[in-house]
Parts: C-alpha cells; sequence; structure tokens
C-alpha cells in the first residue's frame, strides 16, 4: 500500500517524509571513538560510523522485503527513518547498502523470520 502511494506522489515530485520501517531500529554498536579508541584517525572513524550505519540499514530494509534494484529516494528515506544521530546519506552510503543487501539476498542461508 505504502509502495503504491510513494509511487503515486513521486510522480507528482512529492516527497513522503520518511517512516519509521517496520523493523524498527536496530541497535547500533558502539561509535568509533569508543570501539576505537581515541587514537582513531579522522577517516578510520568516517569509514567505521558509515559501515554501523550502512549495515543496520541494509538489515532493516531486507527485513521489510525491500529487493534490489532500490532507488536513491527509498534509501535516503531508510537512512533518515533509522535517526542515527549525524547520519546524512551520501552516495557512498548508497553504494554500500546496497552492496550489503546484495550480499542478504544472495546468502540463501539467510531468512526473515516473522
Amino acid at each position: 500500500m505504502f509502495r503504491m502511494l510513494h509511487r503515486a506522489l513521486r510522480s507528482a515530485r512529492l516527497r513522503v517524509p520518511a517512516r519509521r520501517l517496520a523493523s524498527g531500529i536496530a541497535e547500533l554498536p558502539p561509535t568509533a571513538r569508543e570501539a576505537l579508541g581515541t587514537e582513531v584517525t579522522a577517516g578510520e572513524a568516517i569509514a567505521y560510523n558509515r559501515a554501523r550505519v550502512v549495515t543496520a540499514t541494509a538489515l532493516a530494509l531486507y527485513r521489510d522485503e525491500y529487493k534490489l534494484p532500490i532507488s536513491d529516494d527509498v534509501l535516503d528515506d531508510a537512512v533518515r527513518a533509522l535517526d542515527f544521530p549525524y547520519s546524512a546519506p551520501s552516495w557512498e552510503t548508497r553504494a554500500s547498502i546496497r552492496a550489503a543487501l546484495a550480499v542478504l539476498e544472495a546468502d540463501f542461508t539467510i531468512i526473515v523470520i516473522r
């Protein structure tokens, strides 16, 4: 239902506000500073924090039965809906989410049980 409404609104170029994903918010691991210590470089912190957001977002999308291909708008909405502090969708984040989602889809041993 939401996807049909979302498509109808998108054709008129209206944005649907980010909604909570049905699977909810995944528990995040500690931040880069907490996990890697205070000696972590800026690059390492960015990579670590992006990976934790990407993993949680890909899992939430997979649990909600989203499949590839998936539009940038859906990915941006998913990242925003999860309300991770300082998390902003970027092309790197979207590419990483797609890669993680592809891995989840490709592994037949991973199933969603409701």
